[in-house]
Order: C-alpha cells, then sequence, then structure tokens
C-alpha cells in the first residue's frame, strides 16, 4: 500500500518533470538553426525566458516535494530548512543558465558571488556549523523524535539527559529532568549519544554512596 506522504508528493514530483522537460526544450530551442526573418536574433531571448519561467516552476515543485517527504522523516522544521536550500541552490543554477544562453560573461558573477560567499561564510560561520550538522543528523539519524538519550560533549560543557521532542534547522530540543533545552546541532554531532555517554562516577562519590547505603550498625552507648 502507498504511503500517504508519498502520494502527497507524487503531483508535486509530476510537475517539476513536466516544467523540466519545457526547460530542457528551451535550451534545445536556442540550438535550433532558424534562419528567416530575422527570427534568429530573437531565438536566444526567446529560449532563455522559457528556461526562466520553466526552471523557476521546476525548482519551486521539487522544493516543495522535497519539504513533504522530509517533514514525514525528520519533522516540519527540518523539512522547512531542506526545501529552502533546494530552492536556493535552484535559483543559483536558473540564473547562471539564463546568463550563458544570453551570452553573458558569468565570470565576474562567480568571482563576486565567491568573495561574499567567504565573507558571509566567515561571519555566520557557527550557524552555518550549526545546519550543516544538522543535515549531517539527518542523514546519520543518531536518533529519533520522541527517544530518550544520553548526550555528553566538550562543546556543550556537560550531559544531557532526556527525551527529543524535535530536530530543529540549527537546534535539537530535548525535554530534561529541569526543563526543557535548545541544544546546537554542531555540539549535538560532536557529542556521544547513547546510554553509554553518561559520565562515570568517580570513585570517591561511590564510595560515598555506598557509605550512605549501608545499613546503620547495631550497639552504641
Amino acid at each position: 500500500m502507498e504511503k500517504g506522504w508519498l502520494r502527497e508528493a507524487r503531483p508535486h514530483l509530476r510537475r517539476a518533470v513536466v516544467y523540466g522537460v519545457i526547460a530542457l526544450a528551451g535550451l534545445v530551442l536556442e540550438s535550433l538553426p532558424l534562419d528567416f526573418g530575422g527570427v534568429e536574433d530573437a531565438i536566444p531571448y526567446l529560449s532563455a525566458m522559457i528556461f526562466a519561467v520553466a526552471g523557476i516552476l521546476a525548482v519551486r515543485a521539487v522544493a516543495r516535494a522535497a519539504r513533504m517527504l522530509s517533514s514525514h522523516t525528520v519533522g516540519d522544521t527540518r523539512g522547512t530548512g531542506l526545501g529552502l536550500l533546494t530552492q536556493i541552490i535552484g535559483y543559483f543554477v536558473v540564473l547562471l543558465t539564463v546568463l550563458g544562453l544570453l551570452d553573458q560573461d558569468v565570470s565576474g558573477l562567480l568571482l563576486g558571488g565567491a568573495i561574499t560567499g567567504v565573507v558571509i561564510g566567515i561571519a555566520a560561520q557557527q550557524t552555518l556549523a550549526n545546519f550543516f550538522a544538522g543535515l549531517v543528523l539527518v542523514t546519520v539519524r543518531p536518533m529519533e523524535i520522541g527517544e530518550h538519550v544520553v548526550l555528553r560533549s566538550g562543546p556543550l560543557a556537560g550531559e544531557y539527559e532526556g527525551v527529543v521532542t524535535d530536530l530543529g534547522i540549527f537546534y535539537v530540543d530535548m525535554v530534561t529532568d529541569r526543563g526543557p533545552v535548545k541544544l546546537p546541532n554542531a555540539g549535538v554531532l560532536a557529542a556521544a549519544i547513547g546510554p553509554g555517554a553518561r559520565a562515570p562516577k568517580d570513585k570517591v562519590e561511590e564510595a560515598e554512596e555506598e557509605r550512605a547505603q549501608a545499613p546503620p550498625s547495631e550497639g552504641g552507648a
């Protein structure tokens, strides 16, 4: 029996295929040897327009399908982030292709984009680290929503034990004995996860606990 989330995403996938075929037709149109009535001068612009419109619609359809498919696996918050990332990459590819169809020099754009990307990457280093760590957590899946886990990590400055309530774009939400807590994805990715992640007790503490639990000795004054 077909799963409900796959049935919901199928119309978006079909639209993506249809718009993708139209975009490819726009690319083929630019390469056709049309040479009559001055039409050949307008062909690159017509081809670029067809590819731009169909490409944008195809990217939107793919992003919606990706968001819908991932939301059933990792939650609505992470699914929204994946859909947004798909849109950004898709729009960038469409933009470069359209500029190429119009015979525009994209080297300056690529250089400017690379410099801007480096500056933004340095300024938002921690944010990007949490974002990409979240993508790794989705792929590796060391824990699930609703699972009781123990996390211990140096970046998290300690040990956290509780139930995972959400896997967000930048944070992992947990409910511990002391209340809810948001843990950055980069710290969670560097953490030991599982019952064995609990910190070993010091021998002195163990001796004190054993002494406290021992029955009182009989006798006295």
